[in-house]
């Protein structure tokens, strides 16, 4: 019986190829500039359509490398891109 059901276990897995584009990351950093105010992971799953958990993994990585900022807002992370601060010319 267990040989059975392993069997039938094996041809529910479906390995699919990766898509053409963006990765992850990159598309979260090139939605950063659309919500200069920030924005939440809970958004950030609806507008990219991925789940929190994976989401969570690349903004760690973002915010470790500097690349995005993490502020607590109330109960809330709240993900933007860092500040360029402008030298003064004159």
């Amino acid at each position: 019986m267990a040989c059975c059901f392993s069997r039938l276990l094996a041809l529910a897995i479906k390995i699919i190829s990766p898509t053409k584009g963006l990765n992850t990351s990159a598309q979260i950093f090139e939605l950063m500039q659309v919500y200069p105010q920030g924005i939440t992971v809970q958004e950030l799953s609806q507008r990219l359509n991925r789940p929190v958990s994976m989401l969570n993994l690349c903004l760690k990585s973002l915010v470790a490398s500097k690349k995005i900022v993490a502020k607590k807002n109330h109960n809330q992370w709240v993900y933007t891109r860092p500040l360029v601060k402008i030298k003064n010319c004159c």
